[in-house]
């Protein structure tokens, strides 16, 4: 999720056990803690796309870079007057912080490397958004509160409700791709691969991405919470593999390269970007639930077939500004399962 909100969990994770045992500004050693594995985004490259999608969220935010990135996040205070005498609870602050960092990311759709160096699976569960303001604010009220009286139960209390929210977060998930199947099958549509994710907000709009018969379908779908969620048909483009690009692209050795990884990155789920003949996004994320404009993707020279990072054009904001408006303000063309027909595309 959000840096902000892996510092406020670090906090509340490290409150809970240490707040009494530690001065008052214990929850800062957790939050330091909580946010340091976000430093692996500055892995980048003026050259190299892959390089930034290869690291960010990698060796860092592995389970067994834990004790290793809980004693660096620590080092700051340990030569502190403040903490001078409370080292191990320091180490132990910044350990419990750190630990919380990768397992929550996991819960979101961009994809982290857990089991690294064992596996380079990028683990995404799906069942939060990278932005919800309740899970954010669940928390920091009990590290407010918690901060100002020295007593754990308030942080304690946050973190189950919030551990409960994101148990919530998985049934709307499985409510999300419960929809999913029922309109493919409106659509009589067999899917090999599939996708569902959450927009940013609180656990209400969902994207939906499957490829059926070498097309890939994106679709918004609102899990109201207490009502039967709705659907709002999207596009269809063609699933983008290796072999759909220019012959130009196919003979370049780091063409390849790099789209190999574009594809281990994004989950298989590429389509070509409207606009741009030879530019492919990323189709997980995209500006609105149920649209093909990606955040981000790769353009390959039409001559030489040399990779390069694609992104928006200007037009971006308008897009970013309905966007903002769908998520708080259903899009009024979301329909129930029973109002929709077999799709008119094929």
């Amino acid at each position: 999720m959000d840096s902000i909100t892996q510092g406020i969990l670090g906090a509340a994770a490290a409150q809970a056990v240490l707040s009494r045992r530690m001065p008052r500004s214990a929850w800062l050693v957790g939050a330091v803690g909580g946010m340091a594995a976000d430093l692996d985004i500055l892995i980048r490259s003026s050259t190299d796309p892959t390089v930034g999608w290869i690291f960010h969220r990698h060796f860092t935010h592995s389970l067994i870079f834990i004790p290793i990135g809980g004693l660096i996040a620590a080092l700051p205070f340990l030569w502190t007057k403040r903490f001078r005498d409370y080292r191990l609870e320091v180490i132990v602050a910044a350990l419990i912080g750190y630990a919380t960092h990768g397992l929550l990311d996991s819960f979101t759709n961009y994809g982290t490397q857990l089991l690294w160096p064992f596996s380079n699976r990028r683990i995404a569960w799906d069942w939060m958004g990278i932005i919800d303001p309740i899970y954010s604010f669940t928390l920091l009220i009990g590290v407010i509160w918690t901060a100002r009286t020295r007593r754990p139960r308030a942080a304690r209390i946050a973190l189950l409700l919030s551990s409960l929210y994101i148990c919530f977060g998985g049934w709307q998930h499985h409510r999300a791709v419960e929809t999913q199947r029922q309109l493919a099958a409106i659509r009589n549509h067999q899917i090999e691969h599939s996708r569902v994710m959450p927009a940013p907000g609180w656990l209400r709009f969902w994207r939906s991405v499957y490829i059926s018969n070498g097309r890939l379908y994106s679709d918004g779908i609102y899990v109201r919470w207490f009502q039967s969620p709705l659907v709002l048909e999207g596009d269809l483009a063609d699933a983008t593999t290796f072999g759909h690009l220019s012959p130009a692209a196919q003979s370049n050795a780091e063409a390849k390269r790099q789209f190999t990884i574009f594809n281990w990155f994004a989950d298989g789920l590429i389509a070509p970007v409207e606009g741009d003949a030879n530019a492919y996004g990323d189709m997980r994320i995209t500006g609105t639930v149920e649209g093909r404009t990606p955040l981000w993707g790769m353009r390959f020279d039409p001559a030489t077939g040399t990779p390069s990072r694609w992104s928006p054009g200007p037009g971006r904001g308008r897009d970013a500004d309905r966007a903002i408006r769908s998520l708080v303000f259903a899009d009024p063309n979301y329909k129930s399962l029973s109002e929709l027909r077999p799709a008119n595309i094929q």
